[in-house]
């Protein structure tokens, strides 16, 4: 167990969770942390690691897996929990004893967006609930991606934190107003209806999520007068921005807005706030 000593000495590390559209840099942000193990849930999601640009963040990855089940038993392969056979299970352990011999210090998924939909074509295909009219029961498949979801997220990932890093990219969406109302018998309302922009992950994980990470950081590229080059920024607090108010957060004391978000930027050279464009 790790003493107050080692922990107020040890190497600066924590959680982040980078939440935005396609394009807008949230991999890019990824690989800038050191020594990463990367689980990737969509094809090609790491070749942004092949920019001229990026030449510089290649040493930083250890290992890679790519968790793209192209057939049912690949599928299965991917996100069987018997005896942890699944290819998932089996990635982040690996990944969790390498941190323990000093070779990884950042556990790296992307994206969550992805996975969510994988992890629900399982469940569809091997873990289905049918009613006892014959019908799929939708409810109950969705309670068991949540439950399934929660656990590898707490039981799995969350636990490698104690070892260095933890990067999760996923998409956004904007809820229904029907959702952020709730209905009376299944889901209850937000708590927050100004608030209308939710991690894109199916079921109602994308409504806890948040909450489990210590820095949770929109990410957007806006585009600048040439209409062709970007400026990228990553909101870190709540504020209002990309139409609604957004519910960012972070414990590293960071202005509420960075531009050029990367791994030295957040833990070492940390930026005076910029305005928003």
């Amino acid at each position: 167990m790790q003493t107050a000593h080692e922990f107020l000495t040890d190497k600066p590390k924590s959680s982040f969770l980078l939440a935005g559209d396609f394009g807008e840099g949230k991999t890019s942000v990824g690989i800038t942390f050191p020594k990463f193990f990367y689980i990737g849930f969509r094809p090609g999601g790491l070749d942004v690691l092949r920019k001229p640009e990026n030449e510089r963040y290649k040493k930083n990855l250890v290992s890679y897996e790519e968790l793209c089940p192209k057939s049912d038993e690949e599928l299965k392969a991917t996100f069987d929990p018997t005896g942890r056979r699944g290819l998932i299970y089996k990635a982040i352990d690996t990944a969790k004893k390498m941190a323990e011999k000093g070779e990884v210090e950042t556990l790296f998924m992307d994206d969550i967006s992805d996975w969510s939909i994988t992890a629900f074509q399982y469940i569809c295909q091997f873990d289905k609930v049918i009613t006892q009219s014959g019908a799929e029961d939708l409810q109950r498949m969705y309670g068991k991606l949540y439950d399934m979801q929660w656990k590898i997220l707490m039981q799995d990932v969350m636990t490698f934190r104690r070892l260095g890093n933890i990067v999760m990219t996923c998409h956004l969406m904007r809820e229904t107003a029907a959702v952020m109302d709730g209905t009376q018998k299944v889901r209850a309302s937000v708590v927050d209806k100004n608030s209308d922009l939710f991690p894109d992950i199916l079921g109602s994980l994308r409504r806890d999520i948040q909450r489990k990470f210590e820095n949770v950081f929109y990410i957007d590229a806006k585009l600048q007068g040439d209409g062709k080059s970007k400026k990228y920024l990553a909101y870190t607090e709540k504020q209002v921005a990309m139409g609604t108010i957004i519910k960012c957060k972070n414990v590293l004391g960071l202005p509420l807005i960075i531009e050029n978000p990367c791994y030295d930027n957040l833990f070492i050279n940390k930026q005076p706030a910029v305005k928003a464009a």
